[in-house]
């Protein structure tokens, strides 16, 4: 009875109906998408003991289809678009991500295949995953006229709870990106080619009212000009639905990121926390 009572809780019994009735037989969503919809959020950010205001908005796309090449092939697909937070107070800035996404893959018997000699077939026990942004802008008013720049970056990932459905992932794996640096008297180039672990890593319940999301990257990255420098950054983010609105679900979000040699044109440390509500039109499942 104890689990019966934490999986209704968590909404992850099989079979789950989300569903509900009115007294007067009309049906309403019950069960909400946290990779889907329009969202626009607002959020009160503490960093370096200042406060401020943020605004938050973006587009979500997933989508889940089987591979044309083998039916027990599964991809899962996220995709983040236009998304964009700015916010005000003594340090005023702004982020923009043109596209964000991870593109996964579930095979139900993974395996590897030799071809060395006489072909042989080994077991293969991850998932495998593409992880892509590109387009990820960082202006800072405070610290001058200039800005930071990804202007791509690519990750090829491994996921080991190899799940079968989008509500549960754990991918890491070599990452490349490129990043400009860009103040008025010098415009810096940084490439990290695949001296960095990224991760990517997710947790929903069936019914989506509850969303956890982890993601991090650390390694080297090197300039063009010569040096090289250790970089690592990490953000966890908890949303939890609390009501709807015209099937539309509000809800409340947690965040707290951590930056290690890298925030910004002089490459800073940095935490913050963040605490808001946002809206997701077109979110429920």
């Amino acid at each position: 009875m104890v689990a019966l009572a934490l999986a209704l809780l968590l909404g992850t019994v099989p079979g789950l109906s989300c569903e509900g009735r009115t007294a007067d037989g009309e049906t309403f969503p019950t069960c909400f998408d946290p990779g889907t919809g329009w969202v626009l959020g607002t959020a009160l950010r503490v960093q370096d003991d200042t406060q401020a205001l943020a605004v938050r908005t973006g587009f979500l796309v997933r989508t889940d289809r089987s591979s044309g090449s083998k039916a027990d092939s599964l991809w899962f697909d996220s995709h983040r678009l236009l998304m964009t937070e700015a916010w005000g107070g003594e340090r005023k800035g702004l982020t923009f991500t043109a596209y964000e996404g991870l593109l996964r893959r579930h095979v139900e018997e993974g395996s590897i295949l030799i071809s060395i000699g006489r072909p042989r077939r080994i077991p293969f026990p991850f998932d495998v995953a593409l992880a892509a942004r590109a387009g990820h802008l960082e202006r800072r008013n405070w610290e001058g006229s200039g800005w930071t720049l990804e202007t791509g970056r690519v990750g090829l990932l491994l996921d080991p709870l190899r799940t079968n459905t989008e509500w549960g992932w754990l991918a890491v794996g070599p990452a490349a990106s490129h990043t400009l640096r860009h103040s008025p008297d010098v415009t810096r180039n940084e490439v990290s080619p695949f001296t960095s672990l990224l991760l990517d890593a997710g947790w929903e319940t069936r019914d989506g009212r509850w969303a956890l999301r982890a993601t991090g990257l650390a390694g080297w990255s090197f300039e063009f000009d010569g040096g090289a420098h250790f970089r690592a950054r990490g953000e966890v983010a908890l949303e939890h639905v609390l009501l709807a609105v015209n099937d539309a679900p509000v809800l409340v979000r947690l965040t707290a990121t951590g930056v290690k040699n890298d925030a910004g044109l002089f490459r800073r440390d940095e935490g913050m926390l963040g605490a808001g509500l946002a809206v997701r039109p077109f979110g429920a499942r």
